[in-house]
């Protein structure tokens, strides 16, 4: 029998990387008619993740890519949002990238705080969706969608070589 501290690996480096680039397509093919996009990475896994999309959407597209880092306290996140630099986002192709969406709050906050800047459209991309959303938010790109129990943990875990792994426990 496992102990409850076990650990179950979900995806290793290697899914998650075939993951990103399988977002990569999705998010190239959404944007066939703009010329570029801004890519918020909330920190500090998704800013990892949007890093890894941006370098592998640059090697097969000629999408521009502008990131910009959200800086948000997740356990507190409606009125922590922060960005690590000035953006003029009016009119612009907005997708915003987590690792793991739990309840919705996260990508609900940072949305919310990005609408008074008038996008012309904002999408959301994560690598696990845990199906438990607990807000109005429709994540349109996903690794992969998990129905977990409330007892269940999803982890990502980011190491110093940017080495991805996900695990539930």
């Amino acid at each position: 029998m496992k102990k409850l501290s076990e650990k179950n690996i979900i995806l290793n480096n290697l899914d998650i990387e075939k993951k990103i680039q399988r977002i990569s397509l999705q998010i190239l093919e959404d944007n066939t008619d703009e010329d570029s996009i801004v890519v918020f990475g909330i920190s500090d896994n998704g800013l990892v993740i949007a890093k890894k999309l941006i370098n592998h959407l640059n090697k097969i597209s000629n999408l521009k890519s502008n990131l910009i880092q959200v800086i948000i306290d997740k356990d507190d996140p409606i009125g922590s949002v922060k960005y690590d630099t000035k953006f003029d986002i009016n009119s612009s192709s907005v997708l915003i990238i987590d690792d793991v969406s739990q309840s919705g709050k996260t990508l609900q906050s940072v949305i919310s705080n990005l609408l008074i800047y008038k996008p012309n459209k904002i999408k959301t991309a994560v690598i696990v969706n845990r199906d438990q959303t607990l807000f109005p938010v429709k994540i349109d790109y996903s690794g992969i969608s998990l129905s977990t129990s409330v007892n269940e943990h999803v982890s990502f875990i980011s190491d110093k070589d940017n080495e991805l792994e996900v695990y539930l426990s």
